[in-house]
């Protein structure tokens, strides 16, 4: 009886009872690119190790790739952007005039600017007598012209030569917080070349007995102090009597 070659049912049936009975094997590890798995070695040779299994290659450098800002605008991306500013019209000229740069005051000043902006060594304000009165005020106290100048002056200041630049409020101070605040105010004024201000004072019917205390007293103020060349009464538009126009010397580079 001759036996076939050929694998029968009996020969596949043994063949998956052995496969079953076969222990499963665990998955081969990756490879850990690192010293370890170079043989030990660190460092540059590690590296060296590492790039060779790698097939050798290294990855390219990013700044080898070709800079797109430097490259020229293609003729198409040029006539876009013709297109797209083809309605735009050139802004009109402002005439602005370049100012030149304001020369820096003398160290004396910009002292005294730093000192009262950091609250510090305030100078003193200037010694004025509360009851002490200039011989050329006149008897009502109205107005006042400085020695050496005459009425013509005073006129001028009046009819409006000279407009007022600036104005101090004192409604409400004491006669100590006025004569700092006016001090003050005078310094201020002479350093950036104001020449004529307003000063109001109040007509005082609010004062003790109705005696109008700070409007006299600062009248006589301006009197002793040798930067005010002249002062006289408002209108009644700008104070009346409760307020006076005062002029100051010009060119003058220091405080009150």
């Amino acid at each position: 009886m001759q036996t076939s070659s050929k694998p029968g049912l009996a020969d596949l049936k043994r063949l998956r009872q052995q496969a079953q009975a076969a222990p499963v094997s665990a998955p081969p590890e990756p490879r850990r690119r690192d010293a370890a798995s170079a043989g030990g070695s660190t460092g540059k040779a590690g590296r060296k190790n590492a790039l060779r299994e790698s097939g050798g290659t290294r990855p390219k450098m990013v700044q080898d790739a070709p800079d797109a800002a430097s490259a020229p605008l293609a003729d198409e991306d040029k006539a876009l952007f013709r297109q797209a500013v083809k309605s735009v019209q050139p802004l009109a000229p402002s005439n602005r005039a370049v100012l030149p740069p304001v020369p820096a005051a003398p160290d004396r000043i910009l002292k005294e600017r730093r000192q009262a902006a950091s609250g510090t060594e305030a100078p003193a304000p200037a010694p004025v007598s509360d009851h002490y009165a200039s011989p050329l005020l006149a008897p009502d106290a109205s107005h006042f012209v400085q020695a050496g100048h005459g009425p013509d002056l005073l006129k001028g200041l009046a009819r409006g030569k000279w407009p007022a630049s600036a104005t101090l409020d004192l409604h409400g101070a004491n006669l100590d917080e006025a004569r700092l605040r006016l001090d003050g105010f005078l310094r201020s004024c002479l350093q950036h070349g104001v020449r004529c201000v307003r000063i109001v004072h109040g007509k005082g019917y609010g004062s003790k007995n109705n005696a109008p205390v700070l409007k006299d007293t600062a009248r006589r103020w301006l009197t002793q102090l040798d930067d005010v060349m002249a002062y006289t009464e408002c209108d009644e538009r700008d104070g009346g009597s409760g307020a006076v126009l005062v002029l100051l010397r010009a060119g003058k580079d220091h405080g009150v």
